[in-house]
């Protein structure tokens, strides 16, 4: 279902709330870390909340200007996911489609981490996290944009 590349989500999440949105990411990284029981893949998601200024997707825009974002990762893994709101403080707003109240970029790699036998499900922990998030989490997900290798995000 989820195949390696780099996508833009937009999430009509309506009344969910944020602590309700990070639980549901949570417990979608828990269950297929236990289900796939691999010691390189630790249990707990690695999630990180930054504020300030967060840089620029290209060089030639202005910087967005959120409270914050959320980066989910873990060392060895094949999955990063960046969670941030679609409105910025300043009232710009991201992605224009009504009703999208968060962003979920994902980056999906392909082959990594390096497999240790010909059975070694490692590299299936990204795809199952994303079905497995995307199963539970209970609002429309909206595919804004599959980028092309090298290509700038929007």
């Amino acid at each position: 279902m989820f195949e390696p590349g780099m996508f833009e989500y937009g999430l009509k999440t309506g009344d969910l709330s944020e602590e309700e949105i990070i639980k549901i990411f949570k417990k979608a990284n828990g269950k297929v870390a236990k289900e796939i029981h691999d010691s390189r893949i630790p249990k707990g998601l690695n999630m990180k909340k930054y504020t300030g200024p967060l840089g620029r997707s290209t060089p030639d825009l202005e910087p967005p200007e959120y409270d914050h974002i959320y980066w989910f990762r873990h060392r060895v893994s094949n999955l990063f996911l960046e969670l941030y709101p679609n409105r910025e403080k300043n009232g710009r707003v991201k992605f224009s489609d009504e009703g999208i109240i968060w962003n979920l970029y994902v980056t999906l790699m392909s082959d990594y981490p390096p497999k240790l036998s010909e059975y070694d499900p490692i590299q299936e922990f990204g795809s199952r996290v994303m079905k497995e998030l995307f199963q539970t989490l209970p609002c429309e997900k909206v595919l804004i944009k599959k980028y092309a290798p090298g290509e700038d995000r929007l």
